[in-house]
């Protein structure tokens, strides 16, 4: 079928569709998604917050009260379980919510022909009849036909399950979800959503994963083993209670449940999760997009960075600076992409020139002396410059825009580059597009690094392959070099003297690139008139290592991607934090090592440039050993996708954690080799962001360190709040235990445990997940991914602060009933107090002290060995507020005589509120010695090493 049938059976136009006309076809044919399972209803979910075995055996156990007479305890249980399950299901649904928003950061884009210009906008926009403009690395995001080619391959083992690339012609099919492998290429939509291949087998392929991190396993596990003590502590609660003091069964089993539900962290899995995403989000709006929770836990843990520079590092915004051509060179003036600026120009032959487009008033209309103007007057100069700009206009697949007063290029920024400085000079894009016809493209590639157009000058019907690429590269294609405007020769000397041009170009950090041409030779030609000048819809017939060959050098341009601003302080910081940095770049050594030098990654001469092909003949254990010498200043230049896997691999098997960042279709293997791959959000294709990590939406370098330093942050936060978590619970079950084995009556009773359980496990917890960054959090080494949260050290810390909490609040609970005359709890005793006001009193008194001491040992997590009274009070608003809540709820129910009643409390007097300072005074005083302790013993320990 030809490409013309198409248009129009789907009514479409070559210029693509217009964009009122796409509006329309979207609200006809719906969005260009894939259709979700569907979820669960939101009741379905709130029900699953009562599976838990504790709280079933609790909820029935109330209901049999219910029946039995204990009318207001049952309701208030039931209330507690009730609010509890509605915390717990709105937080996870807000933590769903938080990932459902970082699904749509990931979302896909595609390059389509709207109005007749190109526009990047979001697949689920596409309809039927829209024009995919396709590149390498591109994911494919609708069922199309092709109608144009240059060496197309795509991945389609997503449907098929064929890890090869699959070679497409013209009038062939592309789908939806499969990848751009190699080449470029145009298709025409004809279906969009769940009409699709990918639709037909329901498959979604761009979905955040929900694996659980080795975090959340192993709380899971902590989860597991505190369940089976807090079961065995039950069963003594239930033996002693109704065996030995004669309770009802149904009271006792209310009791020991409520214990169980207090003391069973099994909210802790769903406020992981939640503090995961809240830290996610942050990153987020800090430019780091995470696809996976569980990679903040390894972006916390990483050791090195192995980064590219271009864009990276630099700005990515290419200048040309510098151009040597024929007998010339010239510096280049200008800001920007913007086409104003001058070539200064040097001859040997020749007295130096000046020449360019400058700007005046309307920056769209510039007038000046130009590189055109000089066609008479010095026609050498004329042109070797018209043969150079015609490479840079002709062998490029980018544009420049003026779109809200600012030039933004359309595509790859050294293509950008290369059209301003056409610009620049006074020839015009659009007169070399006249004058030739584009026939076919040789796609750049990581591996040969260069491009090649074959044009036909429309004229002369002949035609030229123009190239541009890597000046090694380049000049092992060339046999003659462009002298005086005649090719002549290339001679060792030639190639001697282009190889330090392009040395000095390189030590001034600018990016080099040769531009070479060759007209085609009279059989090659009739080879090409012999396809009928139709060569979209046949096999090409020329292969790009018989037009590569033989060509005629031109010349060199040089460009600036200057540095970020910002990376020198992020290259700092990464030293403080022992993280190291290589550049691994396919760029000139010493371009690299300018910009290394720049942003202070380099402080001396004292450092080292593997090339790629030194690379290729270095034994593993040679890599290996300048790997593991961490004082070595090493940057990897000229290396190929399979040499950053390589350098990855070996890193890895050095037991580091490394980052790598990569942008193109070959990083892939690297970036998931890596424990974190970082992919570039702005210029970097969509394969290397599915293989990725981490994206980084401003492609800058600052962002990884940013995103690392959240990542520590993270999960020093997670261990704060698991901290607190586990030390206010074993508080709890101590206070009960302990009044058990000295035969006390229960300070608490089931409702009040399950309030408790309510005021302190919830809101505080989840503040705790949103600490800012301690200030020494960058200046530690990397944590060993392999060690447990659960050290023996931190456990110690969780069990001590446990026991304070329990024993103080015990022995005030005890003060309690001896100011009041009972003065023990034998059995007799006990069962006759319900009534006593003296033990309601001290009840009330135990309750209070629970929650006000859990809440003061939020500050106690604060920091594991910083004074709480060197930590900004106010830094964390949250957990102010969260702590203010839970504290007006006890006092509440402590004070107001509605809930006095039905909860069994009363309200304290001045002992009892003094007594509630000095216990708040010793959680604080004993973990403050506990820190100071600490502090001197890791003093002591830097002071020894």
């Amino acid at each position: 079928m030809h490409t013309h049938t198409f248009y129009s059976k789907l009514q479409s136009d070559p210029k693509g569709l217009a964009s009122t006309e796409a509006e329309k076809r979207l609200l006809t044919h719906g969005p260009n998604e894939l259709k979700a399972k569907k979820k669960k209803s939101l009741i379905l979910e709130f029900l699953e917050e009562f599976k838990d075995l504790m709280v079933l055996i609790l909820i029935g156990a109330t209901i049999f009260a219910f029946f039995s007479g204990e009318t207001a305890d049952a309701i208030i249980i039931m209330v507690v379980v009730i609010i509890n399950a509605s915390i717990g299901f709105a937080q996870k649904y807000k933590a769903e919510k938080a990932i459902e928003a970082l699904k749509k950061m990931v979302k896909p884009y595609a390059r389509v022909l709207r109005d007749g210009i190109q526009k990047k906008i979001p697949a689920e926009k596409i309809v039927p009849g829209d024009i995919l403009i396709l590149n390498e690395g591109d994911s494919i995001a609708a069922d199309a036909i092709l109608i144009e080619t240059n060496e197309l391959e795509t991945q389609e083992a997503i449907l098929t399950g064929e890890s090869l690339p699959v070679e497409k012609n013209i009038d062939g099919l592309v789908f939806m979800g499969t990848m751009v492998t190699h080449g470029t290429g145009r298709a025409i939509v004809v279906q969009t959503g769940m009409n699709t291949e990918m639709g037909n087998i329901a498959t979604l392929t761009l979905e955040t994963k929900k694996d659980k991190s080795p975090l959340e396993k192993e709380i899971q596990k902590i989860g597991f083993f505190v369940g089976k003590i807090t079961f065995a502590i039950c069963a003594v609660l239930f033996v002693f209670n109704y065996f030995l003091q004669k309770k009802p069964i149904i009271e006792t089993l209310i009791f020991a449940t409520s214990v169980a539900v207090a003391a069973v962290p099994e909210g802790l899995p769903a406020t992981i999760t939640i503090a995961l995403a809240i830290g996610v989000q942050r990153l987020a709006r800090q430019n780091a997009i995470i696809k996976q929770l569980s990679s903040v836990e390894t972006l916390g843990a990483t050791t090195v960075i192995c980064t590219d520079k271009t864009g990276t590092l630099t700005k990515n915004e290419m200048m040309v600076k510098e151009i040597d051509l024929d007998e010339y060179s010239a510096t280049v003036s200008g800001n920007g992409y913007e086409p104003y600026g001058t070539f200064h120009l040097e001859c040997a032959a020749e007295k130096c020139t000046t020449f360019g487009n400058l700007k005046e008033t309307d920056p769209d209309h510039a007038t000046t002396k130009n590189i055109v103007n000089t066609e008479k007057e010095t026609p050498t100069l004329y042109a070797a410059f018209q043969t150079f700009m015609a490479i840079a206009a002709l062998c490029n697949n980018s544009e420049i825009r003026h779109e809200n007063k600012q030039f933004k290029v359309i595509g790859d920024p050294t293509e950008g580059a290369l059209i301003t400085m056409v610009q620049k000079s006074g020839f015009l894009i659009e007169d070399f597009k006249s004058r030739y016809t584009k026939i076919h493209e040789f796609p750049f590639d990581s591996n040969r690094k260069l491009m090649t157009v074959l044009v036909m000058e429309n004229s002369t019907k002949k035609y030229y392959a123009f190239s541009k690429g890597a000046p090694a590269s380049i000049l092992e294609s060339c046999s003659e070099i462009l002298k005086n405007g005649r090719s002549r020769d290339l001679t060792p000397a030639h190639q001697g003297e282009i190889g330090s041009k392009n040395a000095v170009m390189a030590e001034k950090a600018y990016r080099c690139l040769g531009f070479a041409y060759r007209e085609l030779t009279d059989a090659e030609a009739e080879k090409i008139n012999q396809a009928d000048g139709n060569t979209q819809h046949k096999k090409f017939p020329l292969n790009k290592e018989q037009v590569e060959q033989h060509l005629t050098f031109v010349g060199l341009v040089g460009m600036m991607d200057p540095p970020r601003p910002e990376v020198i302080d992020a290259i700092e910081l990464a030293r403080k934090a022992g993280i190291r940095v290589y550049i691994v770049t396919g760029d000139y050594g010493l371009t690299a090592e300018a910009v290394a030098k720049q942003i202070g990654l380099i402080k001396d001469d004292n450092h080292q440039i593997i090339r790629g092909e030194e690379l290729e003949k270095m034994a593993e254990n040679e890599l290996q050993a300048i790997l593991k010498n961490k004082t070595a200043q090493v940057i990897f230049a000229r290396v190929s996708p399979e040499h950053k896997l390589r350098i990855v691999s070996a890193l890895k098997e050095l037991g580091e954690v490394v980052a790598v960042t990569g942008d193109g279709v070959n990083d892939a293997p690297a970036l998931k080799k890596a424990d974190i791959g970082v992919a570039m959000g702005i210029n970097g294709t969509d394969v290397s962001k599915e293989a990725a990590n981490m994206v980084l939406s401003d492609d800058s370098f600052s962002t990884i360190i940013n995103a690392i330093k959240e990542g520590r942050t993270i999960y020093e936060n997670l261990k704060k709040f698991i901290y607190y978590v586990f030390s206010s619970n074993i508080g709890e079950v101590i206070l009960i235990f302990l009044a058990i084995i000295l035969a006390f009556p229960a300070p608490l009773s089931a409702v009040l445990i399950l309030f408790v359980n309510l005021t302190t496990d919830m809101f505080p917890a989840v503040a705790l997940g949103v600490e800012p960054a301690e200030i020494e959090v960058m200046n530690k080494k990397p944590r060993n991914p392999k060690s447990k949260i659960l050290t023996k050290r931190f456990v110690g810390r969780i069990l001590y602060n446990g026991l304070v909490i329990g024993v103080i609040t015990f022995l005030a609970y005890i003060w309690e009933l001896y100011r009041y005359g009972i003065l023990n709890g034998n059995s007799t005793a006990a069962s006759g107090l319900n009534g006593n006001p003296g033990y309601i009193k001290a009840s009330s008194l135990a309750f209070f002290l629970m929650v006000i001491l859990e809440l003061a040992n939020t500050f106690n997590a604060r920091s594991e060995e910083k004074s709480i009274f060197k930590i900004d009070f106010f830094s964390n608003i949250q957990l102010l507020i969260a702590n203010v809540i839970s504290l007006l709820l006890a006092i509440m129910i402590l004070e107001i005589p509605f809930f006095q009643k039905y909860f069994h409390t009363i309200n304290m007097g001045l002992p009892e509120w003094g007594m509630v300072f000095i216990s708040v005074a010793l959680v604080i005083f004993a973990e403050e010695m506990r820190k100071l302790l600490r502090r001197r013993k890791t003093a002591l320990k830097q002071h020894n090493a």
